[in-house]
């Protein structure tokens, strides 16, 4: 049986604040649910630091070290797993913290899940790989999912699902199982799921979170679209309200301390993080600690050492600095908004980012190329060569669970496009080494909306 390499999966220290705070407030909590099946579900096989690595992660009831078994899909007959073919991981008991944010006072308390780890290495590019995850006893379905090419990549980008925040979590469900269907018959080739944050809505309360999980990766029961292809998931404002909930749900890659959030004094395992894929580096950042700049310049600079020689970086985070929306009112000199536009956007000047993509605002929003917090040029063009400065890009509603309006008071100086339509979006991007290009398409319809094309010579 293989062992995990676990110092890349997680940093040590974090493991080690996850289990040492959850064995405090096991002592003291009783579980916030009905026992949970052994049967793994919410299973998601993420992006790794790059395209030979798959990161797995699922929720269960069991306690036993999880395993996936994973070989090359020519190799698995029947359901058949070849010899040699069994990675085990980590497991870690879960717990929440029910509307931390809002409630300072609102102690952790476990529920009942475990979440289970494991990370896979030395993955072929361009091949096709079957996989199950379980304890060794309890397994779940064989599922198979195809990992990316070094030359170009592609991949759909989503905002805000945020399941249930409509108030009827079916809706929500509908919307996302219909953009999900949309996109992977549109677009076959694409190689991972981008959600930009706000997966789930209702942060107060943890059953209702737990429906909503559930639904963002299972939104269809014909159809395993997180299980099939690769997942790059961060946090939003509502994922973070729950305390460490959000980290007990994803497996991600190079996760740094820096950027982290905490709440009442337990770190919430949600730093900034990087990964590669094909010509691009993403690099992750925290947007609910939006006030701790240095950190994340830091990340980034220490992010781009590692990965000199990248073509393209591309930086998200969930906040969105330039929006024509703006939650509407999001005017105060402290806001969230208004001091990333006024800080974060420095940084990526200073780093020569490419492009960001933000969610947040539920309404589409694409920049003029951007230095020093003004547009470049106001020339309007869906094509740039070599261009100066970043391209910020927000994306609107992937499932039609909530939109906001244009923000009449505001200044758009910024804004070359701006969409706002009630209907579920989303952005199909493709890259080379030498090409980015992003497509966004309303996803009823399939009209275009907004294409944009970055040249480098």
């Amino acid at each position: 049986m293989k062992s995990l390499k676990t110092a890349k999966m997680i940093t040590m220290s974090v493991v080690c604040t996850a289990v040492i705070s959850f064995s405090a407030v096991a002592q003291n909590q009783t579980a916030l649910t009905t026992p949970i099946p052994a049967q793994p579900y919410n299973i998601t096989v993420g992006v790794g630091s790059d395209i030979s690595e798959a990161r797995f992660n699922w929720i269960s009831g069991s306690s036993l070290a999880p395993q996936v078994q994973l070989a090359k899909a020519t190799m698995v007959k029947n359901g058949r797993f070849p010899a040699n073919s069994t990675y085990t991981g980590i497991v870690l008991p879960v717990s929440a913290t029910e509307g931390v944010q809002d409630k300072p006072t609102n102690a952790e308390s476990a529920t009942g899940e475990y979440s289970d780890k494991v990370t896979v290495g030395d993955l072929s590019s361009g091949t096709a790989y079957s996989y199950r995850v379980g304890d060794g006893k309890i397994w779940s379905s064989v599922y198979t999912f195809k990992t990316g090419n070094l030359s170009s990549i592609s991949f759909a980008a989503f905002g805000d699902p945020q399941m249930g925040a409509s108030g009827d979590l079916e809706h929500d469900r509908a919307g996302w199982k219909k953009t999900l269907e949309t996109v992977t018959k549109k677009h076959p080739d694409i190689n991972f799921l981008f959600s930009l944050g706000d997966q789930v809505n209702d942060y107060d309360s943890l059953s209702k979170q737990q429906a909503e999980y559930k639904v963002f990766l299972n939104p269809d029961s014909d159809r395993n679209y997180m299980q099939e292809y690769q997942l790059a998931a961060f946090e939003g404002n509502h994922d973070h309200q729950m305390g460490r909930y959000f980290s007990f749900h994803y497996n991600l890659p190079n996760v740094s301390e820096l950027g982290q959030t905490s709440n009442n004094n337990s770190l919430n395992n949600d730093g900034d993080y990087w990964f590669t894929y094909g010509p691009a580096l993403f690099m992750i950042l925290e947007g609910n600690n939006f006030y701790d700049t240095a950190a994340h310049s830091q990340f980034i600079e220490k992010a781009l050492s590692a990965n000199k020689g990248v073509k393209w970086t591309i930086v998200a985070f969930h906040q969105a600095p330039y929006s024509e929306a703006n939650h509407a009112a999001a005017n105060k000199p402290d806001d969230d908004v208004m001091f990333m536009r006024q800080n974060w956007t420095k940084m990526m000047d200073t780093y020569h980012i490419d492009v960001v993509m933000n969610g947040h605002d539920h309404y589409y929003t694409r920049t003029w190329q951007m230095y020093s917090g003004m547009p470049v040029d106001t020339v309007k063009t869906d094509t740039v060569t070599n261009p100066k400065g970043t391209v910020y890009i927000t994306l609107d509603s992937g499932t039609g669970s909530k939109y906001y309006k244009y923000n009449t008071s505001a200044d758009h100086s910024f804004s070359a496009v701006g969409w706002q339509n009630n209907q579920p979006t989303y952005s199909y991007i493709t890259m080379t080494g030498s090409q980015f290009k992003i497509t966004t398409y309303e996803t009823d319809t399939g009209s275009i909306i907004d294409t944009y094309t970055i040249n480098k010579k």
